[in-house]
C-alpha cells in the first residue's frame, strides 16, 4: 500500500522502491541460502531490484561501505556521493539519462529507491524520507 502510494503518486519524483528486511526472518532463515536470496526483498514497485543486488546493497549497508564502491540496483550503476547517518544518497553513473538512488535504514528495514530525470534529487530524497519516518512511526 504504502509503496504503490509512493511510486503512484501523481509527483512521480521515485521510479522504484524496494524493502528489505534488516534481519531475516525466521520463515526466510529457514529456507536454504539461495532460495533466502530469491525472497530477500520484501516487496518492490517500479524496475526490480534483482535478489543479488539486494543483498550487496544490505551487506554493505549494514558494514557502513555502501559508499566505498559503486551501487547496481535495477540494473543500473549509482555512485554514492552523499552520507548520512541512516542514509545513502548517490547518483546515477549513465550518461543518457540523469537520476540518482536513495538507501535508508529504519529500525527493521532498509528502503532503496530511485529516480530519474525530471525528478531532481532535492525533490525525491524529501519524499523517501518522509516515507522512513512514517515506517519507524509504525515501529518499522
Amino acid at each position: 500500500k504504502y509503496v504503490n502510494g509512493m511510486v503512484n503518486d501523481s509527483s512521480r519524483l521515485v521510479q522504484s522502491v524496494a524493502i528489505i528486511p534488516l534481519a531475516p526472518s525466521e520463515h526466510t532463515s529457514q529456507q536454504s541460502s539461495s532460495s533466502s536470496k530469491r525472497s530477500i526483498v520484501l516487496v518492490q514497485k517500479g524496475p526490480a531490484v534483482r535478489a543479488p543486488e539486494a543483498v550487496a546493497i544490505l551487506e554493505r549497508t549494514l558494514a557502513g561501505t555502501l559508499h566505498r564502491d559503486y551501487v547496481y540496483a535495477a540494473g543500473s550503476q549509482y555512485m554514492i556521493t552523499n552520507v548520512q547517518p541512516r542514509s545513502f544518497y548517490g547518483r546515477l553513473t549513465s550518461t543518457a539519462v540523469t537520476g540518482g538512488i536513495i538507501v535508508t535504514k529504519t529500525n527493521k528495514l532498509l528502503i532503496v529507491a530511485t529516480y530519474t530525470a525530471p525528478a531532481l534529487g532535492a525533490e525525491a530524497v524529501p519524499q523517501v524520507e518522509q516515507f522512513a519516518d512514517e515506517l519507524i512511526r509504525l515501529d518499522y
